[in-house]
């Protein structure tokens, strides 16, 4: 049978001893590997089937729950022991009535170790175990899943350990660096949860402290990396936002010595703010650039601060770098090169088990879908990139799906089922404003112009142009414009 250990610190992983682990790309279903991830970070390692599915298919009926939950207990099963025979009782993943869990003695999960070995250092205080401690907190969560509500408890709990280890190990040490390194890396992790939630102005807050602390240590190259996240933050943010994430960029340029994934960094978020401003040609070739210098960059550890390793983030990078090109290509006209790219983007999503990544994919080729008369296909895509963005915690993304979603249904002639979907996205998007209110508000406008219910889409596109002119986002300032004039509402009066 063989001890099966699973890895969750810089990426999902599971390996029986003495084998070569399987690629979690291979499984035949993402919810298998849901199902194992869920039991892997929570305390125990047992679960409610209840409270999996309502993680898995948070609105699926009950009986359509069930079945899935089914079909994602046996893949898993199969996928951990591919030799199981038919009805056998797995050596790893059983049920206990109600309750699924991991088989204790034969099953090993590497944030229990590392939690065991901090705990036990702490105590001792040696700073040889201390050091050996901090190698074995190092790495992020499941990096694939950093939007993932539910892995949040497991992140905390190893970020507060490392964060002791840290601060025992330079305590008996005087290690400034380090203490520096973790301070920023805390930081870092900060910033993702907040940018998650749609906390913008606070995430860039967060990015700038981390910035000067490496800027501090005159650490280049993790100042490339870091201002390239502040200035996608800057850039969502509205206002003066953009050119803000220019100043930043312009700051901390990359040199010809700069490491590649830090260049194609760099380049990705010069591509994001250049479409947000409106330059979709100056986008693409920055798009490709980003790409360019992540098929450069070859996989190595992870490093301090930065929370990936090479390998991963170069993946991520370059599935970015694809999806910002065909954004770009199809703002541009060139419908048939945006379908080339978003599908290279979309197989390489899919591989990489980022649903993060997934989600951001399948919203670009639900657009291309939709710009090329393809509806039906254009939600399909666009029902798997919302039930994503739901499963992850993410409200804006959330609410810009739905949006899209209610003018697809609109299309079709299915007003109920728009109106629900475009009041649903403008309740989520009420709290933060800006650029996502604008789309929702704008599919709301859409539903009522066409049901022609009176109920004011004139004024719901007054404040739509409003929020999308606080947004500083060029594209929903223009999907205001066309709504206009597919209703034939004009502009209101600027006095």
């Amino acid at each position: 049978m063989g001890l099966l250990r699973i890895r969750l610190l810089g990426g999902f992983e599971a390996v029986r001893d003495g084998e070569v682990p399987q690629p979690v790309a291979h499984w035949p279903r993402p919810g298998a590997r849901t199902l194992v991830k869920l039991l892997a970070v929570t305390p125990g390692h047992q679960l409610h089937r209840e409270d999996v599915m309502a993680v898995c298919w948070p609105h699926a009926e009950l009986s359509a729950a069930l079945r899935s939950l089914r079909v994602a207990l046996h893949a898993a099963r199969h996928a951990l022991e591919p030799e199981l025979a038919p009805r056998a009782t797995s050596s790893y993943l059983v049920t206990d009535g109600p309750l699924l869990r991991f088989a204790h003695d034969a099953v090993q999960v590497d944030v229990d170790e590392a939690e065991r070995l901090a705990r036990r250092t702490l105590e001792a205080g040696e700073v040889q175990a201390l050091r050996a401690a901090a190698r074995a907190c190092a790495g992020d969560v499941l990096p694939e899943d950093r939007y993932a509500a539910w892995a949040e408890p497991c992140r905390e709990r190893v970020a507060g350990l490392r964060g002791q280890v840290a601060a025992a190990l330079a305590a008996r040490t005087g290690g400034a660096e380090h203490r520096a390194d973790d301070t920023a890396h805390i930081r870092l992790d900060w910033a993702l949860a907040l940018d998650r939630s749609g906390r913008y102005a606070e995430a860039v807050r967060v990015l700038r402290e981390a910035l000067d602390l490496y800027v501090e240590r005159g650490r280049r190259d993790d100042c490339v990396r870091v201002a390239a996240r502040l200035a996608e933050a800057l850039a969502r943010t509205g206002g003066e936002g953009p050119a803000r994430a220019v100043t930043v960029l312009r700051r901390h340029a990359p040199e010809a010595r700069t490491p590649p994934l830090a260049r194609a960094a760099h380049h990705m978020a010069a591509a994001r703010v250049l479409s947000y401003t409106g330059d979709y040609a100056q986008g693409l070739a920055s798009a490709r650039e980003a790409e360019r210098c992540a098929d450069q960059a070859a996989p190595q550890p992870a490093e301090a601060g930065t929370g990936t390793g090479g390998g991963g983030e170069a993946v991520a990078l370059r599935v970015r770098a694809l999806a910002q090109q065909a954004v770009c290509s199809g703002l541009l006209g060139d419908v048939t090169h945006a379908g080339v790219v978003a599908e290279r983007a979309r197989e390489l999503a899919e591989e990489s088990g980022d649903t993060a990544l997934l989600a951001h994919v399948l919203s670009v080729s639900r657009e291309n879908a939709r710009r090329t008369g393809r509806p039906r296909e254009a939600l399909r895509h666009g029902a798997r990139a919302l039930a994503l963005a739901e499963q992850g915690g993410r409200p804006t993304a959330t609410s810009f799906e739905r949006a899209n979603l209610a003018e697809l249904h609109l299309m079709l002639g299915e007003q109920e089922e728009a109106g629900r979907l475009a009041r649903a996205a403008v309740a989520v998007a009420e709290p933060f404003g800006g650029t996502a209110l604008a789309f929702a508000l704008a599919a709301l406008a859409s539903v009522r112009a066409q049901a022609a219910d009176g109920q004011g889409p004139a004024a719901l596109l007054d404040r739509a142009e409003r929020c999308a002119r606080d947004g500083g986002h060029l594209q929903a300032l223009e999907k205001v414009h066309a709504v206009r004039a597919a209703c034939g509402i004009p502009a209101a009066d600027p006095a």
